[in-house]
This record gives C-alpha cells, structure tokens and sequence, in this order.
C-alpha cells in the first residue's frame, strides 16, 4: 500500500498544498517549512486514533476562517493504491476507479489506465461563535465517516518517542508479540500472574513483614478499622498497583546487558539505544504487508551509521516509507527523486521535487551531485565553490574569525558552502549542481577564482542565468591568493615556518626568502601540497584575516543585490 496523493487545505502553515510522491519519501527542508507539519497531517488520516481526542486547533492554518466562511474546512486527503488484496476485499463497496496520473477517480476516457484505489479525507470545521470545532475522516466517494474498524485496515505505522520493548497492552512490542502467537502471550501473561501472585503471597507471609503488620494492627489499626477477625494481618497483602496483568506490565521495564556492567534498564543505556530499538521495532512492524511507515525527526537520536542503517531497512520492508529528517545519513537512503524539501524563504512555502528520469547517465550524474548538497539540506542558500581546497581555506578563515572575534559566519546568515569532491577543482560541475541546488529550492550562489582572466566567460554566462550571485576574484587570483594577499610579511613567514615544521617541507629556508617573494612562495606550496589551506590559515599568528577572503565571507553574508556579478578588487 502506498499514498498516490496526498493534498493540504488550510492545514496549519499550508494554505493548498498537492504532492505526487515516489515510491517512497523523505522529507527534508529549512527550519519552519513544515517537516512536522506535513508527517503531522498524514497521521490524521493514517492513524486511527487520531479523532479519538479533540480536535487541535493549532491544525487550523491562521488566520482562522471567519463566522461567515464556516465552509472553508480544514482537510487532508489521501488516495492510497496497491492495496493487499484481504483489505481490498474488505473494502470494495469504497474503492474507486483511480487515474494514476492525478490520483484522482478517473474520467471515462482514461479508464484502461486506471488502478483500483481508496480515498481518505481527514476534515476538521471550527466555529467561531461557540468556539468549538469537530473532526473527522470520511470517504470522498460517498461523503460517509470512514469507522475506526474500517481505519484500522489501512492505519500506518508511526514511529515516534515511545520506549521500546514494551508489553503493555498500547506497546509496538506487545503487538508484534500478539501477532506472532497471541496464545503463547496469553499463556505467558497469565503464568507471570499466577507467578507474581505466589511470590506476593510469600512476601506478605515472611516472619519480619508479617511481625511488622500486627504491631501495625496493634496500635490502635485493626480497632479503628474494624478489623475484627481473629488474624486481622491475613487481610493485608501487595499487588502491583490495582493487582491487574496490565498494571504488572506497567512496572516492568526492559534490561539490557550490553557490556561487563551487566543487566541495567534500557534508560540506563542513554537515547541512542533506545532510539535503535525503536526504529527496529518499526522495521519488524513494517514487514506486514503493504504497510505505510510515518516518522518524523527520523535518526534524532541515532548515530550516523545507525540512522542510514534502519532507513535503508524501512525503505526496504514496508510498502511506502515517510521521514522527516534533519539528518544527511538519512537522505543517503533514498534516491533523489524520493526527497520532498521543504522552503520558506521564498515569502511563502514551497514544495521542491525532482521529476523523474529515465536516463541512466542522467540518474547517476544527479545522485553523485545530490550527494554534495546534503550537508546544506536545511540551509536556506548554498555557497558553490570550485573544490575542497577552496572549502578548507575559506571555512578555516571563517571558523577563525568567528572563534577569535566572533565575527558571524556564512553559516549564521543561511549560507551553506559546498564544493565537488574533485581535487583539482570543480568548473564543469558547477553548473550542473547549481541547477540541481535550484531545483531543490536553495538560493544559489557561487565563488570562481579568476587565475586566467577571461577564460571563464561562458562559465560566467551560463552561472549568472540559474544563480542568485556569482562572486569572482580579482584578476589572476585563485583561493591561494585569497588567503595570503594583504597579508603582512612577519605574519606570512610566521605561518611558513609553521608549515615547514609541521609538514615537513625540508627544501625550504623560510629565512632566505625575501619579504617581496613570501605571498608566491606560500602560494606555490598550497597549490602544490594538498590539504595546507586550512593548517596555513591556522598558522597565520593573531591580527586581521585575509582581507580578500575576508570579503568573499562577507559578501556571502550580505542579501543579494541587484546585480548578480560580483567582481572583486584586491584590497
């Protein structure tokens, strides 16, 4: 089973939204675009508890709707397919025709196309005078409230911050225990009921609790009580809480022995195992056919490798898989064409999706590139630089600036840099991944070095017509020069001297170079050697940073102005 369709109406922060998913989907996006949100309204739907309690006014997209447009609803709807064939069955008389295109029952002509499918609308109306609301689900088809027995069928799988290994009666576990054997669990539950009661009876019957209670009784309980038997201590014993299997459940709580320590609670053993546990429960949960997953805020609380791990056992076990996420390692899970982002920086919220494609070369070019940019998944803006070199040198200059002064850096203002992995720079690919990073909804810019002057011409055409800004160097200038010029000479050997020392650069005499040679020296070292740019920078003894790679940061910070070629001066 998986959602064809799914559309918002004035559901929280959506005013109309429509979304078209892949086979599966992970939600990413900036801060504030309605990750939650969206996970949020698939819940209402999907999870047959969710009109058991009020109705949440926060659901209700602000402003309210006023008395007299009580007809606009708050609503979520949801065209599901491939459902297994027992639920179909049990759902026939609700089925409809499906258009696969639209998600929607489909029109005489396209009927040879079409695909048997459910409908489900989760509405919600507020009444402004009496101040109340109601809600529930109903099918589209007819206009009739869908019954919890019928929800239940196609209910999803939430994943959310619930302990793991529980056995009370509302727990992932006690489920999946049920499901496997419920006759076994039954036995198992009413043994430990039987079991409990017995040691309880002992407890209560040893000789220092059974002194204890009739010293109690004695001083004046059994009178006042009325406690008139001749044995007034048997009528005292313990039970766990009010003496129920479940209230036993409640009390107990799962151990792990995970090293030399032995058994501890599993609190014991912090949110990430915990949080491992969870998602596994959700794993197994996920293996019942054509089951829906819905988690939000995915891999929180996992390490990195755990939370590429179980996303990738999700996506492979249930029918269709939703997670929200703030989490790279979780993306790397998915194709490109299964991430939905999620902006608000464009004056209002927007939904980013890449069109899928057949073409393989394609396919693979986008995955490589989609990979670069997931570290900047939730920044507004991506700052495209030509190589790692230029990443190492101009984010060393940034994290000094802000440790030393507190000078904010890119990152503060929305801005992520990225750069192709290739060493020895990256041009031809920056125009292909500023497009991706546009598709995607980031605002774009990009920094080139300008060490052959003009040859970069139809570079800067073809980047100046898909990004925000273009910022380039002065003329004959690389990031190598962006870090060293306008730097002083005692500053510029300091560093140098630091570099032969540490990186055991033997053929230079940093006390024979002449003050007027330094910058080119230092230069010729950083091209040469790879993986100085940030161990020079540090190097670089206190005073001001770099003045040209200090105005690259800085007009990175700044809002993009009315021309979007920047050319730089040397200070």
């Amino acid at each position: 089973m998986r959602a064809l369709r799914v559309r918002l109406q004035r559901f929280r922060g959506f005013v109309d939204l429509e979304l078209f998913p892949a086979e599966h989907t992970v939600v990413v996006g900036e801060p504030r675009a309605g990750r939650t949100d969206l996970i949020t309204a698939l819940r209402r739907v999907l999870d047959p508890r969710s009109t058991n309690a009020r109705p949440n006014l926060l659901d209700v997209h602000r402003p309210v709707p006023t008395p007299d447009a009580e007809d606009e609803l708050t609503e979520v709807e949801v065209t599901l397919v491939e459902l297994d064939d027992a639920v179909a069955q049990e759902l026939d008389d609700r089925l409809e025709l499906i258009d696969p295109d639209t998600g929607l029952p489909a029109e005489e002509a396209r009927a040879d196309e079409a695909v048997m499918g459910l409908r489900l609308c989760y509405r919600m109306r507020v009444d402004q005078v009496s101040e109340t609301a109601e809600h529930w689900v109903e099918y589209p088809k007819s206009g009739l409230r869908a019954p919890r027995a019928e929800r239940d069928l196609v209910a999803a799988i939430v994943l959310d911050r619930r302990a793991p290994l529980q056995l009370r009666p509302d727990g992932t576990f006690r489920r999946l225990v049920s499901d496997a054997d419920e006759p076994d669990l039954l036995a198992a539950l009413a043994a430990l009921n039987t079991d409990v009661a017995a040691a309880t009876e002992r407890l209560t019957g040893s000789n220092s609790i059974r002194k204890t209670i009739e010293e109690v009784l004695g001083a004046g309980a059994a009178q006042l009580l009325q406690m008139t038997g001749t044995a007034p201590a048997d009528d005292i014993g313990f039970a766990a809480d009010d003496g129920s299997v479940s209230a036993i459940l409640r009390a107990l709580q799962p151990t792990l022995a995970l090293d030399a320590a032995g058994p501890l609670p599993l609190t014991a053993h912090g949110s990430t195992t915990t949080g491992v546990l969870a998602a596994a429960e959700a794993v197994v949960s996920a293996s019942a056919p054509g089951a829906i997953v819905l988690a939000d805020d995915f891999g929180d609380d996992l390490d990195a490798a755990s939370a590429e791990y179980l996303a990738c056992l999700l996506r492979r076990k249930a029918g269709q898989v939703w997670l929200s996420t703030r989490r790279p390692d979780v993306v790397r899970a998915f194709t490109p064409e299964e991430m939905i982002r999620l902006t608000r920086s464009h004056g209002h919220r927007q939904v980013h999706q890449l069109a899928p494609t057949t073409d393989r070369k394609e396919r693979s070019a986008r995955r490589q590139l989609h990979l670069l940019l997931l570290p900047a998944m939730t920044a507004r803006t991506v700052a495209l630089l030509e190589g790692a070199h230029d990443l190492d040198g101009y984010t060393a200059v940034a994290d000094r600036r802000l440790r030393r002064s507190g000078v904010a850096p890119p990152a503060a203002s929305g801005v992520r840099m990225v750069a192709p992995a290739n060493g020895d720079g990256g041009k031809d690919e920056l125009p292909k991944l500023a497009r991706l990073a546009s598709e995607l909804g980031f605002h774009v810019r990009v920094v080139l070095d300008n060490d052959k002057p003009g040859a970069d011409a139809a570079l800067i055409a073809e980047l100046t017509g898909v990004a925000e800004q273009v910022i380039q160097l002065p003329e004959r200038t690389s990031v190598e020069r962006a870090l060293t010029h306008g730097v002083e000479p005692a500053r510029l050997r300091t560093a140098l001297r630091q570099l032969v020392d540490d990186h055991d650069l033997t053929s230079i005499d940093v006390d024979t170079i002449d003050d007027e040679d330094l910058e080119g020296k230092i230069i010729k070292q950083l091209k040469a050697k790879g993986g100085l740019h940030q161990p020079y920078v540090e190097a670089l003894p206190p005073g001001q940073a770099p003045p040209l790679a200090r105005r690259v940061l800085s007009t990175l910070c700044k809002p993009v102005g009315a021309v979007n070629l920047v050319e730089l001066e040397l200070p």
